[in-house]
């Protein structure tokens, strides 16, 4: 198992698209529409990851969460992660952990050409700040591979009350993360064209619960 994407939220994807290309230097390329789930993304490849700035869809009209949080951000801010694995067996080992789940819940998105992207998702019922989501892209081929490069993964940590269980369920998934003992956080930082970009939560994307989408 692997990390698969970041999940950076904006209120407003135009803007976030813009300021993405200024600080990586890169403009991302326009995902598509989440159908059903009131949100759109635009997506920039970090190699074998990417990065996934996500925002409300004006198009849809769907009230959750996770939308309403984001149409009131007044800054962009890291969300959550995601890991990609088998999400049967991923769903076994959070059982053994005591962590029940949601899932897998078939996910599509709409592609600006016109196709359909179809994936699956695995959403964990605890676990504490800084638990993943997890997911399986099935046939569809990866974001990392088909989206422009917006620059290297330097590093990813996560800090968290609950370290020491947080890093042994991560061990036990097999994904390698730097998870320390402290106040929720969350930070990537990524080498672009612009030289080093820092991402990290916020107090308002600390809130938003990606799991309500559905």
């Amino acid at each position: 198992m692997k990390i698969d994407h970041f999940m950076y939220a904006v209120a407003d994807l135009d803007e976030g698209m813009a300021w993405a290309e200024d600080v990586f230097g890169m403009a991302p390329a326009f995902g598509g529409s989440h159908e059903g789930l009131g949100t759109r993304n635009a997506l920039l490849s970090l190699g074998e990851t990417y990065l996934e700035i996500i925002a409300p869809d004006p198009a849809q009209s769907v009230e959750s969460q996770m939308v309403t949080g984001m149409a009131a951000m007044s800054t962009g801010g890291l969300v959550t992660w995601a890991a990609q694995g088998d999400l049967g067996m991923t769903k076994g080992l959070l059982q053994e952990a005591g962590i029940p789940s949601t899932g897998p819940v078939e996910t599509r998105r709409r592609t600006a050409d016109g196709g359909l992207l179809v994936w699956d998702l695995l959403f964990p019922q605890g676990g504490g700040y800084g638990m993943p989501f997890f997911i399986d892209w099935r046939d569809s081929p990866h974001p990392a591979t088909t989206t422009p490069l917006g620059g290297e993964l330097v590093s990813f940590g996560i800090s968290t009350p609950d370290a020491t269980e947080l890093g042994a369920v991560l061990a036990g998934l097999g994904v390698d993360v730097e998870v320390s003992e402290g106040e929720p956080e969350m930070k990537v930082v990524i080498e672009g064209a612009e030289g080093a970009v820092e991402l990290a939560a916020t107090e308002e994307s600390r809130k938003l619960q990606p799991s309500s989408r559905r």
